[in-house]
């Protein structure tokens, strides 16, 4: 049952006269209903010179780009030579007066505020001007429905937090037996503390989400206690935490958070974790209209400033005010819902508790479980829960948002092709689709519909992954580095400046990758040579300078008078390569699968190694007795020292890439090196080596 009802009605110049809208809702926004009866879906078949853009949240546009950024939409505009054409839109002043009113127990309807908008107003879509005139919507967003550059599907897309299901979280999934609980019968069970239960389910009464797991439906706290939902001695706190629904009444007003907390009237550490919950969970409440207002619209309407917005996670200006329920570490509400899964029995979010992590990023599945039914123990990923057709495409994009974060940027390669890529901020993968066409993981017909705004980013890229066949690579040195804390993948170079690993270990695992086949870029797992490298941000110049002979050792060292190209091996035993970098090599190309013959590039086996001479059957006796390796590196997660052979050993094969990561872990205190920093420890590397 929904705390406030809405009335609203819209003045127009419809002959018919006023139209009144009855809404039992807790947001108006939350009747989907509205975009599907008055919007035709509008695809335009002119519009294949669209160009593409970047898919990032600029803070100067955060209305409508940061938002579309946010769902996978392109916010495309029309080519200059496009044959689309723009639609001239006459300014009309349109009053439109929202009343709010609160149904008291005994039946009785009472009066809680009135709001006037104007706005644009265009033929047709008069319901997407509704969502405009609440500030849901950017106008911008309306002038591409009309232009047939989005469709209605996206404009839902724009507000996955309002689908009409609640956002908050409701209750415990217990992995080993593939059941619900909620958040008292976990702490009855000895699941979680019964403090954690308070707290997580006052984040619940302060979004209006109180839910009762056995019949899905939403009630008040009063009902709640009454239905012995949640314990009577738990009235009174989460009454109060209701009131960021309901309202903070001072001097006759009701008042939302944010002003309750300027005004004293609410704890300034309180009104924060309410603050934080209402925002990741899709809006702030308006009291006084009933309206849930998307966080950076909120901003506008007075519900919040920019300061108090950019502070809610920033652990600097704002404590972590919630429990992880498995692990009891204090956590930011955002990262316990992105952690969730979504029960499609019932339409909830659960926290996973267990042994299994199931919501666990890992470089060694593509995607994580996301979604179970709680009813017969189905789990499964957001994509997998699409093509299966048990969430929707707004629910879809909305889990896909906590799980990744996918953008496009355009560049060329060498020969000046256009290329454009799209990047997960949150993972590191990378795609080419340019290469997914080649390869045949895309369709040139997917392709037109993903620029023509019918695909969404994610549902592009789920795609692409969906039909790749990623082959381990055994010949892989460590290609990058997996940050265990942000769970992503990192360069070897970027590890270093991030404080992930130490200077030398760095170094060694570069000259490894160099002497074998290229540098990696753990993102798109490509192997590339130096100067390409150094383009990506795969190194800086000095390590460029210095890694020059590990490339030769791969390419194969010329002999300066005869002109014959040998290996490392044979240009040690001529004095024609640094003897302790040469060893160090034939090491690396040994170890990851055997010496490599510059010509061809094929790999020699050991075996074949010793009776061909190119190595002496010392050496390589030495390299296959594990005692005998140097401990010349640190393990970037235990912080022990480890020979390249332990290192190897401890790595995992991404399945994006096929190559070697190793996970790695901030050592506590060390952040972000400068540059002065770095340019200090190689040169020290390079004293000592």
């Amino acid at each position: 049952m929904s705390h406030l009802q809405m009335a609203v009605v819209e003045k127009g110049p419809a002959p018919e006269g006023n139209k009144q809208v009855k809404q039992d809702q807790t947001s108006v926004s939350h009747n989907r209903i509205l975009l599907h009866d008055s919007i035709t879906t509008k695809t335009s078949n002119n519009q294949k010179d669209v160009q593409s853009v970047t898919h990032q949240n600029s803070p100067a546009s955060v209305t409508t780009q940061g938002y579309m950024a946010l769902c996978g939409l392109k916010a495309q505009q029309p080519s200059e030579t496009s044959s689309s054409k723009t639609r001239s839109y006459q300014i009309k002043e349109i009053t439109e007066t929202v009343t709010t009113s609160e149904t008291t127990k005994g039946g009785d309807k009472k009066l809680t505020g009135a709001c006037s908008v104007s706005q644009n107003l265009p033929e047709g879509s008069a319901n997407v001007q509704r969502f405009i005139r609440f500030r849901f919507l950017d106008e911008e967003v309306l002038r591409k429905l009309e232009l047939g550059l989005i469709t209605m599907e996206q404009v839902q897309a724009l507000l996955p937090q309002n689908s009409g299901r609640p956002t908050a979280i409701v209750g415990i999934y217990v992995e080993s037996s593939k059941k619900k609980l909620s958040f008292l019968e976990a702490a009855e069970k000895g699941f979680l503390a019964k403090t954690y239960a308070l707290e997580l389910l006052e984040a619940q009464a302060a979004t209006g989400n109180l839910t009762d797991l056995t019949t899905g439906q939403i009630l008040s706290v009063s009902e709640a206690v009454e239905r012995g939902i949640v314990d009577a001695g738990m009235k009174n706190r989460l009454m109060e935490a209701e009131k960021a629904v309901t309202g903070y009444v001072f001097k006759g007003k009701k008042m939302p958070v944010f002003q309750a907390m300027e005004e004293r009237i609410l704890d300034r550490y309180q009104a924060k974790k309410i603050l934080e919950v209402q925002v990741a969970t899709g809006g702030l409440f308006n009291p006084e209209t009933g309206v849930r207002v998307p966080p950076s619209m909120a901003v506008g309407q007075g519900l919040l400033n920019k300061e108090t917005l950019q502070s809610l996670c920033d652990p600097t200006s704002s404590l972590k005010g919630f429990h992880n329920p498995d692990n009891g570490q204090k956590a930011y509400y955002s990262d316990l819902l992105k952690a969730c899964l979504y029960d499609i029995d019932g339409g909830v979010f659960l926290f996973p508790f267990g042994e299994r992590h199931l919501t666990n990023t890992s470089p060694v599945s593509s995607h994580r479980v996301s979604v179970v039914n709680s009813g017969c123990g189905t789990e499964m990923s957001t994509y997998e829960a699409f093509k299966g057709k048990h969430i929707d495409k707004s629910t879809y994009l909305f889990l896909s948002q906590q799980e990744s974060e996918w953008n496009e940027r355009s560049t060329v390669d060498a020969s000046g092709k256009p290329l454009h890529i799209l990047t997960d901020a949150k993972s590191g993968r990378q795609l080419c689709l340019e290469s997914a066409l080649s390869q045949r993981f895309l369709e040139p017909s997917e392709l037109e519909s993903y620029r023509n705004g019918l695909l969404s980013i994610y549902e592009i890229t789920d795609l692409i992954f969906s039909r790749m066949v990623v082959v381990e690579d055994v010949n892989s040195p460590i290609a990058g580095l997996w940050d265990i804390t942000q769970k992503k993948r990192v360069s070897v170079f970027q590890g270093f400046q991030q404080g992930l690993t130490d200077r030398a270990t760095a170094l060694r695992l570069l000259e490894a990758q160099a002497c074998t086949g290229g540098i990696c870029d753990p993102y798109s797992g490509e192997k590339v040579n130096l100067s390409e490298a150094l383009k990506r941000g795969l190194l800086d110049e000095s390590l460029n300078q210095h890694l020059q002979q590990f490339e030769q050792a791969y390419n194969g060292i010329v002999h300066p008078k005869t002109a014959k190209t040998m290996s490392v091996s044979q240009a040690v035993q001529e004095n024609l390569f640094p003897k302790d970098a040469g060893i160090r090599c034939i090491e690396f190309q040994l170890l990851t699968g055997g010496l490599i013959n510059p010509d061809t590039h094929d790999r020699v086996s050991p075996e074949e190694v010793i009776q061909s001479g190119l190595v002496d059957k010392a050496t390589v006796t030495a390299l296959k007795d594990e005692k005998s390796h140097t401990k010349s590196l640190t393990c970037p997660k235990t912080k022990r020292k480890i020979t390249f052979k332990e290192a190897l050993d401890r790595s995992m094969y991404d399945c994006h890439t096929g190559l070697r990561l190793l996970e790695a872990a901030k050592v506590h205190g060390l952040g972000p090196k400068s540059t002065l920093h770095y340019v200090l420890a190689y040169q020290q590397t390079i004293v000592n080596t």
